[in-house]
This record gives structure tokens, sequence and C-alpha cells, in this order.
């Protein structure tokens, strides 16, 4: 499976260069973690001055957490992923790809009371995650 590619021309049009520069960089520097790659999208943790949450499918559209997102929709985030996923080797591919595959066998092995104990840990100290445990949507 080939990963999507984005158009960083576009994402450039949608911000000032200062912006798409930034987001260039954190590619580089490594504030890019890639959860998952699919066909259709591509899904990425960035850390900037949180921790951003980053959906994109390609030419160039998706989401981010981030307050500029919600005020540009567009953001520096969203070309890190860009920048990072055009830039992936083989090897990389692979490995983006297999991440969740590789978490999802790693909690089918644990039992059901340690899967619980994870989730309440998780609950205690994230109240996003509380919330969605409680059936609550953290708008």
């Amino acid at each position: 499976m080939s990963p999507p590619r984005f158009d960083l021309e576009i994402l450039r049009d949608r911000m000032s260069e200062g912006a798409f520069a930034n987001g260039l960089y954190l590619a580089q520097d490594g504030s890019v973690a890639l959860i998952a790659v699919e066909d259709e999208i591509v899904t990425a943790h960035v850390q900037g001055g949180a921790l951003y949450v980053v959906e994109l499918r390609s030419p160039a559209e998706g989401t981010c957490t981030c307050p500029a997102f919600e005020k540009f929709g567009a953001c520096k985030h969203q070309v890190g992923v860009a920048a990072a996923v055009n830039g992936l080797d083989a090897a990389g591919l692979q490995k983006a790809q297999a991440r969740l595959a590789r978490l999802r066998d790693g909690l089918a092995l644990e039992t059901q009371d340690a899967l619980i104990e994870r989730l309440v840990e998780l609950a205690r100290s994230r109240p996003d995650v509380l919330a969605r445990l409680e059936g609550h949507r953290d708008d």
C-alpha cells in the first residue's frame, strides 16, 4: 500500500510563509508522530505549543485540533504531517502503517482486568479520555 501524497503548494497557499516554514521544521525536528498511515487518510500527533491531532487526506484536506486551524482552516501542523509523509522511505512507511496493528496485537495479549486498569489510569490523568469513556464528547 502506498501512502497518500500531499500537495504542499496547496497548503503553502493557505498560510503565511512563516507558518509554512515552521510546519516544514516540525517534520524535520521530530515533532510529528505518525499514528496511522492508510490509503485514504493519515492521522498524526504533532507536538507544538501543545499536542495536536492532525488528520489529512490527499491532496491537502483535513483537520487539526490547534487554535490556528480553528481560526484559519489550515495550520503549520498540517504542513508538518504532509511533509513527514511525503518524506517517508519504504521502511518508514512500513513502520507507520504497522503501528496500530502492533498496538492491537499487544493489547490482545492483555487480560480484561489489565485493559480496564490501563483505561482507568488514562482517565485519571486525561479529562478527555474520562469524558469519552463516560460517553461524553470532549468539545
